[in-house]
């Protein structure tokens, strides 16, 4: 469950993980402004996303569940399958196709806390 928060005074977003079968949540992290929480590996992510309970309210698109899902993907290392899984259901949603594939690499070297560098950039520091 993703719930943001606009209150006056109140800003964020709340990320809990909730069973049909409990009668509480979990929560996983929180968005303040800064992060704060377990997160979730890729694994972790894929799981939660291609598995929706049709018992219950909320997204039930697996793109659209993995899109809600990714600010907690905490893992350094992604497999290689991870920007095709992100390219595909960024042009699910809607992203035009021909920067899909640029999108997903700077969400998921954002999201790995790596630096993005495309070597087509040009920089008055290298001389080019």
């Amino acid at each position: 469950m993703v719930i943001y928060r606009n209150l006056d005074g109140d800003y964020g977003t709340d990320y809990l993980l909730t069973h049909p079968g409990r009668g509480y949540v979990e929560q996983i992290a929180s968005w303040d402004g800064d992060f704060s929480g377990t997160g979730l590996t890729w694994v972790e992510l894929i799981r939660i996303a291609d598995s929706p309970s049709l018992a219950v309210e909320g997204a039930q698109d697996t793109a659209t569940r993995l899109l809600l899902l990714l600010p907690l993907l905490t893992e350094p290392d992604m497999p290689e399958a991870a920007s095709a899984r992100l390219i595909a259901a960024l042009t699910v949603v809607g992203a035009p196709h021909d920067t899909a594939s640029i999108a997903a690499e700077h969400l998921l070297a954002h999201l790995t806390r790596r630096s993005r560098h495309d070597p087509t950039w040009a920089s008055p520091l290298s001389g080019s």
